[in-house]
């Protein structure tokens, strides 16, 4: 099973050669089995890759991530194959029932909450009005407690001054983070054979990854805890590091620990199968 996520983040060549992808700098040359790699992120404009490798990375189903040159995710590339019932899964998919998507809403709610809340405990600051909004949470979450629990969890976690997608260091690294979890969860929704445009809540039009978005929720405490870690830090290439290791952290999910990429796999699995109609609603426990 892939579990390496690669960065580039200086001038390099990446090539392919006997199953290994060749990564060679100035300075070195790095020799990766492709079987090994579960995400490649190119971080500079300085890599060159060629077409050939491109096509095997994706042969093996590796999400390849490029930054722009201010660092920041811009696009990824990903396989049009790679599930046999893709067809008839996106034909189930439009036919997902309104109940079914706003009762799974309603528990990703729950964990999301739930994960936000014991953050605040885990730094010492007051959680006690995200522990009632837990118990208030609708089918669909109808009375949006999602954006009151925002407005407390945030204000809390980083003071009273600070603004969530205001311009500054800590939504940059909130973003840069939430965009690489984004991108993971994109990835077990394609394997799956699913469109990531069709979401169980969000419904923006311009949005390809709504159902990413939806389902990658009760995990962003995950990189909210790197950044409050790392607040005063600048946003440098350490700091950027830091937050791709997200992928590699250990979680309770379902009462088992797992590494957050098999974590998603799981309640990817667990979130369709009941939208199919195949199993009840799941009784989610993430815990990050």
């Amino acid at each position: 099973m892939a579990f390496r996520t690669v960065v580039v983040t200086k001038h390099c060549k990446i090539n392919f050669k006997m199953n290994l992808v060749i990564l060679t700098t100035n300075e070195d040359t790095f020799q990766i089995p492709i079987a090994d790699i579960d995400v490649l992120l190119i971080e500079t404009t300085q890599a060159y890759i060629s077409a050939y490798v491109i096509m095997e990375l994706l042969k093996q189903n590796v999400k390849i991530i490029f930054s722009d040159n201010h660092g920041l995710p811009i696009g990824e590339i990903n396989a049009y194959g790679g599930n046999s019932s893709r067809n008839s899964n996106i034909r189930a998919q439009t036919n997902w029932e309104n109940k079914s998507k706003n009762g799974l809403w309603q528990q990703v709610m729950i964990n999301k909450i739930t994960n936000q809340s014991h953050l605040l405990a885990e730094f010492e600051k007051d959680n006690q009005g995200l522990l009632k909004l837990i118990d208030e949470v609708e089918i669909g979450d109808q009375t949006n407690r999602e954006a009151v629990a925002a407005r407390m969890y945030f204000s809390r976690l980083f003071g009273d001054g600070f603004v969530r997608r205001a311009d500054d260091e800590i939504n940059a690294k909130l973003n840069y983070g939430y965009q690489i979890l984004l991108s993971a969860v994109a990835r077990e929704i394609r394997a799956n054979g699913l469109l990531t445009e069709i979401g169980i809540h969000h419904d923006n039009a311009k949005n390809e990854y709504n159902l990413a978005s939806d389902l990658m929720e009760p995990f962003r405490p995950l990189v909210d805890r790197v950044v409050k870690l790392h607040e005063t830090e600048e946003f440098d290439l350490e700091m950027k590091l830091a937050l791709v290791d997200v992928l590699n952290m250990s979680v309770r999910v379902n009462g088992h620990e797992a590494i957050l990429t098999s974590a998603i796999s799981e309640i990817c699995r667990q979130a369709f199968d009941y939208l199919n109609g195949v199993s009840k609603l799941p009784s989610w426990q993430v815990e990050v």
